[in-house]
């Protein structure tokens, strides 16, 4: 039988900053390789998480000796190093079939077929093409019909883009094609989004979003249309997962689960009533989808903390630049109806939009202030390809980021305005995060018991924060990582997501 490697690249070929701590879920690539059972004997190599240099990863392939190297890569800010990988593979044997795929393709796959050392792209979810692609290559079927871009009589081929609408067709994950014990007892042990307790695991469970918020490519990679499984398989993974491997929390990183009402109560009916035990927390929760019942079953269910995205504190803003179905008269009340129920509540907030006045960014920060989130996260606005404030963006002429320039470090303002300048922003955001979060001493200790964190280690983390942003350059620092994973860094100082400090 043929042989297949599934890979994550390791994002530390491109640069060292604590975005390059940020793992990959391994279920994604379990679940490529169990599409492809009988067809190609599947071996994961995730050069990410076990950090292998280009060397030892070309090296794990060449013990392989594989047929076929699927190369997943989830951002273009990373770009470089999909290519750095496919000519390592071609280098070493010219003969391997090279398939890239994941959020970058998807977004870049007509530059991504530029290189020559790719020899297909995968054009949005790729579970089917994969299977299909192999079959053909195999010579036991036809070419996929949706999603491939190749090459034919020297001109690129983009087949339209591939949605699964029914993902509950899809199987479980086949989990022994990695080692999940190393996985499930990796991950940040402080910070605002860490687990509730290990082992632990990360689940996507939907796909898509409807919002269709400015600034977020999920429009252009899953769809506006939220796609559910059935719930009974979601709680059978879940409860698999935890006699298996002794799971005792995990952490849900849907868009935005809460959106299909009807499937999320019944998902946390099913999963009250297995009484597994479990703890989670959510990622990213449309609070305007919240009500009462919903509420009350996410208690009982076991979340103990959810992460919403309010984005503004001006009116004008969330309805004409942001485009988010939220009133924010609402907020105040939903947050302290979540907090009363025990779930601790972080904040989304953004700054520096194209076309945000000053006064409104004043607005954004006294409404994270009082909306009565336990922790309040500042990001800067960045445009991102795919998204409708990257041509926002563009028709304003605010913003110099090029169309060439994919790598852009979009952890920074590249918005301009008349009334501001990216520095100010960064300033702004910095401290301002550090006086909301801290400015309080009750507010402190509660900060420090979320983060897991004692107060005098995060005083560390405030000051080198402030530091980094008024030395000069408010580039200086890094971003917020709230997820450091890897083998060998638990040990490593975190991070806050308030401006630009972070690992010392």
């Amino acid at each position: 039988m043929k042989k297949l490697v599934l890979a994550y690249p390791n994002l530390r070929w491109h640069k060292v900053d604590i975005q390059t701590l940020w793992n990959l879920n391994p279920s994604t690539l379990c679940l490529l390789g169990k599409m492809v059972e009988g067809e190609a004997n599947v071996t994961i190599i995730d050069a990410q998480f076990y950090d292998l240099s280009i060397e030892a990863f070309v090296a794990r392939i060449a013990d392989v000796k594989p047929d076929y190297v699927g190369i997943s890569i989830l951002t273009s800010e990373y770009s470089s190093i999909l290519h750095l990988a496919a000519e390592a593979i071609k280098n070493l044997d010219q003969n391997i079939i090279v398939i890239a795929g994941g959020v970058h393709v998807t977004i870049e796959y007509m530059k991504v077929m530029d290189d020559l050392n790719i020899d297909f792209a995968v054009r949005g979810e790729g579970e089917h093409i994969l299977r299909d692609l192999i079959r053909f290559l195999n010579g036991s079927g036809g070419k996929p019909t949706r999603g491939l871009v190749y090459r034919h009589e020297g001109r690129i081929v983009a087949q339209s883009q591939e949605l699964i609408m029914d993902i509950g067709s899809l199987p479980l994950p086949d989990y022994d094609l990695v080692k999940m014990e190393d996985y499930i007892n990796v991950g940040s042990r402080y910070g605002p989004l860490r687990p509730p307790e290990y082992p632990y695991v990360r689940m996507l469970i939907t796909r898509g979003c409807p919002v269709g918020c400015s600034f977020c490519q999920v429009e252009s990679i899953s769809g506006r249309k939220v796609r559910v499984p059935d719930v009974s398989r979601v709680v059978d993974e879940i409860a698999y997962l935890k006699n298996r491997y002794g799971l005792k929390s995990f952490i849900i990183d849907d868009d935005n689960i809460a959106l299909r009402k009807k499937f999320f109560k019944k998902f946390l009916k099913v999963l009250t009533k297995r009484d597994m035990g479990l703890k989670f927390i959510i990622q990213s929760f449309a609070i305007f989808a919240l009500d009462d019942e919903m509420l009350e079953l996410l208690s009982k269910a076991g979340c103990v903390g959810i992460n919403v995205a309010i984005e503004s504190g001006s009116k004008r803003v969330i309805k004409e630049i942001v485009n988010k179905p939220l009133n924010l008269e609402d907020v105040p009340r939903l947050i302290a109806k979540i907090k009363s129920n025990g779930i601790y509540v972080l904040a989304n907030f953004i700054i520096g939009f194209p076309g945000e006045t000053w006064d409104e960014i004043r607005e954004t920060i006294s409404f994270a202030e009082n909306c009565g989130a336990d922790y309040v996260k500042l990001f800067v606005a960045v445009p991102l390809k795919g998204t409708k404030l990257w041509d926002m963006a563009k028709k304003h002429g605010s913003t110099e980021i090029a169309d060439e320039d994919p790598e852009v470090n979009w952890r920074f303002s590249q918005i301009k305005s008349d009334e501001w300048t990216p520095y100010d922003i960064s300033i702004l955001r910095a401290y301002e995060w550090d006086r909301i979060n801290f400015g309080d001493p009750n507010r402190r200790r509660r900060v420090a018991e979320i983060w897991g964190m004692s107060e005098d280690e995060i005083s560390k983390i405030r000051k080198a924060t402030r530091d980094a942003v008024t030395a000069g350059n408010p580039h200086r620092g890094e971003e917020i990582q709230e997820h450091v994973q890897g083998p060998k860094r638990d040990n490593l100082p975190i991070i806050t997501d308030g401006g630009n400090l972070l690992i010392n």
